[in-house]
């Protein structure tokens, strides 16, 4: 089970929170699932308006977006379209640095002068982006915007790096599950031509 950092007071709800997560990784059937199930929880939890997870989509520079919370209903139709490029805003540069990208006044940052309209009409003036780190491999980001302005405390900090290392978690099970799907079907379609040429040589052999 993923555990917070030393000096962040676990509280009841936070254990149930880390509990649920790691439940989730484990017993999970489906990725997308599993990612939504993780932000929704983990939003709440630590007082996000808004949550995202983006994965990396293949070998691009491009991530993809694979769950979001709170979003406003007038932007679903969009969501499934998101992409983010890997060192582009908070989320790429999390990704591309591998580390974690906080933001405590987005109108107060001259570099994010295109992410202020959004902000706006989202109703978030903070942001923390994480980077899914598993095995040194980068899975992706997750990104949690706060509506109120700072940067959080030793125990949010230790949430959102706790669900960061879930979510990372469960991209890799995904792949890995993905992969031996690959392998079990090109060993089921080998097996088949195997079986095919045995039929046609005791064919053969038995016209002799």
């Amino acid at each position: 089970m993923p555990t917070p950092q030393m000096g962040a007071a676990i509280t009841d709800g936070d254990a149930a929170l880390l509990r649920d997560l790691t439940h989730t990784l484990l017993r999970a059937e489906r990725a997308d699932e599993a990612f939504q199930f993780a932000l929704d929880r983990t939003c709440p939890a630590v007082g996000a308006s808004l949550g995202s997870v983006f994965l990396m989509d293949g070998a691009s520079e491009l991530m993809s977006l694979v769950a979001a919370h709170g979003w406003p209903d007038r932007w679903r139709p969009w969501l499934g379209e998101m992409r983010v490029r890997v060192g582009v805003g908070p989320s790429g540069e999390a990704a591309s640095e591998r580390r974690v990208i906080e933001v405590p006044d987005v109108f107060a940052d001259v570099g994010l002068e295109d992410w202020q309209e959004v902000a706006s009409e989202l109703g978030f003036r903070a942001l923390v982006a994480l980077p899914l780190v598993s095995n040194g491999a980068v899975e992706g980001a997750a990104t949690f915007y706060f509506a109120d302005s700072g940067v959080p405390d030793a125990r949010v900090r230790a949430l959102l790096r706790a669900a960061a290392d879930v979510m990372a978690a469960i991209a890799e099970k995904s792949a890995l599950q993905n992969r031996l799907r690959r392998a079990e079907a090109a060993l089921d379609s080998g097996n088949v031509a195997h079986r095919d040429t045995i039929s046609g040589v005791e064919g053969t052999e038995d016209q002799t």
